[in-house]
């Protein structure tokens, strides 16, 4: 049985910052991705998932896809298998259940009811048995199964014009067509669930809970198949498409998800009276993102949210149910959309959870407390000294996993790819990060990585390599200048010499576009950063996309000059989709490039820091983070510009950019020497004299005072003591 989780409510909107294809996650685990690319069927997108497990208590996958259905053994979750593809119609959806040791797959393209054997899976066998078209059923939007009873049952399929049709399953094998319901006691079903109640008012009777469309919740007395007839229909507030609902466990409540009701809320249903439920509450993530499946178990509710990813609601209080955990499977941003998680199974006995993704195929998770926990006693560090170990980290296994003690590993990358190296026994659970001898001002990302004795492997963060931790290379640092982009602080959006005639650089709260992010970087506290273009009922200039030309984002004026190495870095969102035109057009790959300049001279001349594109197959955004060492680029000055220019050069192409959290740090990675007044890295006669000029108490405030080495805020004796002991030959 799950464990309920000891977490306190979560806030509706929490994020992460998000580089590439990381995914965030709270409280849920990533075990393993199998993404589209990976199927030999070559399908283009995912739909919906199910889950069957084998007499010997190996679990699978059934993924569904555009063009087939995957079976994933994932009885190791971290290393899934795929087993076998079955092909069925191209279609953009495929629904998948499991009656006994057969899968029953349909599609709305056409072939029937697909029978498939997984008797035999665990030898790798996975049989097409046939392809039912009893009755003249060619397609269907979804099918459910009473397992008690074994019934299938499809809804929206073509015959009885969509509406609830049953198929006797006592030889699985060979589906035989039972009834179908008439017009005169229901309308098309979107999906069902349907169960046999054995006890109470309702002993003997089979009742299906069907979601309607813009009808709401409708309840079937389905016991007899020749005469299926409506018990109820309820509606409720916002109502648009009731898309599909799953029982509570003792079935007296029911929660049902409305795809298009804009308001991301799980209607929960009194159903203790089939023929008189009631609307009792609701619940919420408090995304934007449509809520699509749902399902119950242990004590928990399981959420597809589109574009919100997998969100988990502990149901102790059935009622009031509490958001305690996610797994965001489309980190690109929460608004409305039909990308992301479609569906997900909990009902595996080792209490793992898969998510089908339309985007990104199948997802394999553990909710709950993590195998294994990092901690940093120091905090996470921000900086990493270039000689000394990086940091101390602990790692522990919990919820009755055991930690391989010879399997934690940091990874790191300053600019060739991530090199592994294993992290340091210190006693206990303590490890030691040692990163070697690095160079000065460089930018570091980093993680680690553990196992447990069972093969379960992790990393810190979740994301790995995705999303790593961002540290730069230096024993100290100052920053002249910091920028979240929530006020103006005197950066100028486009300049003489643009010509782009919409997509123009604006500061906004990003609303979202298809290319383009829906919210900032940090979410939390801020919520601006510069967009190219928002449309002027959103506060911004015109139109997102940038078209026929450049549009230039400039800096203020940045003043690099103190002690340290000058480091530049910032967040870069940027989307270049020619696809979405040029193949209508008959057009090539983009020319299109973003260009990343520095300027030492008030903008008089500009050196090139980054060049990205021309690109061949488009990039496709994501928040990613950039850094560099400006004396790399040109030496810094007091006079220092960077900018930003996006541009289209009038292919058709989709050009959309965004950056965020611009800072300006200065790295000094030199030790002081004790008695080194000047800061030369000799103790001498130059020293002697300035302690003796600085003779006496030290300037109030205090600190700072450069020739008080004791830190007793005066220039004494004690200070010319340190300068003779460090005296250099």
């Amino acid at each position: 049985m799950t464990p309920r989780w000891s977490v306190a409510a979560l806030p509706f909107l929490l994020a992460a910052p998000v580089a590439g294809d990381g995914f965030p996650s709270h409280n849920v685990t990533l075990l393993s991705h199998v993404p589209l690319e990976a199927f030999a069927t070559n399908p283009t997108s995912g739909n919906d998932c199910w889950g069957y497990v084998s007499s010997s208590g190996r679990e699978y996958a059934l993924m569904g896809l555009r063009t087939a259905v995957g079976v994933v053994e994932i009885t190791n979750p971290t290393q899934p298998v795929i087993i076998a593809e079955v092909t069925h119609s191209s279609s953009n959806w495929c629904d998948i259940k499991v009656y006994g040791d057969h899968a029953y797959a349909v599609n709305e393209s056409g072939g029937g009811i697909d029978v498939i054997d997984l008797s035999n899976v665990d030898n790798g066998v996975v049989t097409l048995v046939q392809r039912v078209t009893d009755g003249g059923v060619d397609r269907s939007h979804n099918v459910a199964i009473d397992e008690e009873c074994g019934f299938l049952y499809l809804a929206g399929s073509n015959l009885s014009s969509g509406r609830l049709v049953a198929f006797d399953l006592a030889d699985p094998a060979n589906p035989v067509l039972a009834g179908q319901m008439s017009a005169a006691e229901g309308d098309y079903v979107h999906d069902a669930q349907i169960v046999s109640f054995t006890t109470g008012p309702n002993a003997g009777k089979q009742i299906c809970f069907a979601s309607v469309g813009s009808f709401g919740l409708d309840i079937y007395d389905v016991t007899d198949k020749t005469a299926m007839f409506r018990l109820s229909r309820t509606s409720y507030p916002n109502l648009s498409y009731a898309h599909q609902a799953w029982l509570s466990e003792d079935r007296q409540l029911l929660y049902l998800n409305d795809e298009l009701d804009m308001v991301n809320e799980t209607v929960i249903f009194d159903v203790s009276d089939l023929g008189n439920p009631a609307v009792v509450g609701s619940s919420t993530s408090g995304l934007t993102a449509g809520d699509h499946n749902v399902y119950v178990h242990d004590g928990f509710i399981y959420e597809a949210e589109y574009r919100g990813g997998m969100r988990v609601f502990d149901a102790a209080d059935p009622l009031n149910p509490v958001q305690v955990g996610w797994f965001d499977t489309y980190p690109e941003g929460d608004n409305a959309g039909f990308n992301g998680a479609w569906s997900v199974y909990p009902f595996f006995p080792s209490g793992n959870v898969i998510i089908s993704d339309k985007n990104r195929a199948l997802f394999v998770v553990r909710p709950g407390p993590a195998p294994i926990a990092f901690s940093f006693p120091g905090g996470v560090p921000d900086l990493i000294g270039p000689t000394a170990p990086g940091f101390v980290i602990e790692i522990e296994s919990q919820d009755g996993f055991v930690l391989d003690p010879s399997s934690p590993k940091l990874h790191h990358d300053i600019g060739g790819g991530f090199v592994e190296t294993p992290l340091i026994p210190l006693g206990g659970s303590a490890y030691g990060a040692d990163f070697g001898v690095l160079d000065c001002a460089t930018t570091v990302r980093f993680y680690t990585s553990a196992e447990t004795t069972s093969g379960l492997s992790l990393t810190d963060p979740p994301s790995g390599p995705c999303a790593p931790y961002i540290a730069l290379v230096g024993l100290d640092a100052t920053v002249p200048f910091a920028d979240d982009l929530e006020a103006d602080n005197g950066w100028i959006a486009g300049l003489p010499g643009d010509d782009a005639i919409s997509g123009i650089w604006t500061r906004v709260d990003p609303i979202g576009t298809a290319s383009q992010p829906e919210d900032d970087h940090t979410l939390d506290p801020g919520a601006a950063c510069y967009v190219t273009g928002q449309g002027p009922e959103f506060g911004g200039i015109g139109e997102a996309d940038v078209d026929e030309g450049a549009t230039t984002l400039r800096t203020p004026l940045l003043d690099l000059t103190g002690d340290g190495e000058a480091v530049i870095s910032f967040w870069l969102w940027y989307s270049n989709d020619f696809q979405q035109l040029d193949a209508d057009e008959g057009a090539g790959p983009s020319e299109d490039v973003f260009v990343i300049d520095i300027s030492g001279d008030h903008g008089g001349s500009w050196s090139n820091v980054l060049t990205i594109g021309p690109s061949g197959d488009g990039t496709t955004g994501g928040w990613t983070y950039y850094s560099f060492r400006v004396a790399d680029i040109v030496e810094p000055t007091a006079a220092m510009y960077a900018r930003f220019v996006a541009s289209d050069v009038g292919n058709l192409s989709i050009v959309e950019a965004a950056v965020d959290d611009f800072t300006a740090t200065l790295v000094t990675c030199a030790e002081s020497l004790p008695g080194d007044v000047d800061g030369d890295g000799i103790v001498g006669i130059i020293d002697f004299l300035l302690v003796l000029g600085a003779w006496g108490p030290c300037p109030r405030p205090c600190p700072p005072c450069a020739a008080d080495f004791d830190g007793d805020c005066v220039v004494g004796i004690g200070d010319f003591l340190i300068v003779l002991g460090s005296w250099t030959p």
